[in-house]
């Protein structure tokens, strides 16, 4: 069951007051946390500067997560030290050890849309006049992930060009 089947969700909505106290009832069918940003606009930005630490996180405990295997460290004993120390995030906690490392892939948020948000955060920090250039990376790391994989992959899935490019396996099983 995903968040919006389970009404799980936090929702991030720009606008007025007084239009958002008309809508909250509907909104809470499918958001637990619904939280006001500002103006028109700023839910937009704050959702994709959100998914784009996603991305972040998804790519960089894929990188580490190669480099520790091809060094010898199995990546169930990595996630399990990583996962009690200060470099744990929802990637390592439950996409990699329930989906990397087992090679299950089920699609419950298209790479896509991960693509897509990472690239408004990015149009955000230059807009902003921002030097962001981890945001700018991520998004050209996850443009080319959605072009190798195709518009029907599953944002952790991007792992597997981390894989790629690295040379070896997350969990050593092809």
């Amino acid at each position: 069951t995903t968040p919006p089947d389970t009404g799980a969700l936090t929702v991030m909505i720009g606008g007025d007051d007084a239009t958002l106290e008309q809508v909250r009832p509907v909104i809470a069918c499918f958001g637990k946390k619904i939280v006001h940003c500002g103006a028109v606009g700023t839910g937009d930005a704050l959702k994709a500067v959100n998914n784009a630490l996603l991305a972040m996180h998804i790519w960089g405990t894929a990188e580490g997560l190669v480099a520790l295997e091809k060094a010898g460290v199995k990546a169930e004993i990595a996630l399990d030290v990583i996962n009690t120390s200060s470099g744990r995030s929802n990637a390592s906690m439950n996409l990699f050890p329930d989906r990397v490392v087992t090679r299950a892939f089920p699609r419950t948020f298209r790479l896509a849309l991960l693509d897509k948000d990472v690239g408004i955060a990015a149009d955000l920090a230059r807009e902003q006049k921002i030097t962001a250039p981890l945001l700018q990376l991520t998004s050209e790391l996850f443009r080319l992930a959605h072009t190798e994989l195709g518009e029907e992959a599953d944002h952790v899935e991007a792992a597997q060009v981390v894989e790629r490019l690295g040379g070896a396996i997350i969990g050593g099983r092809a």
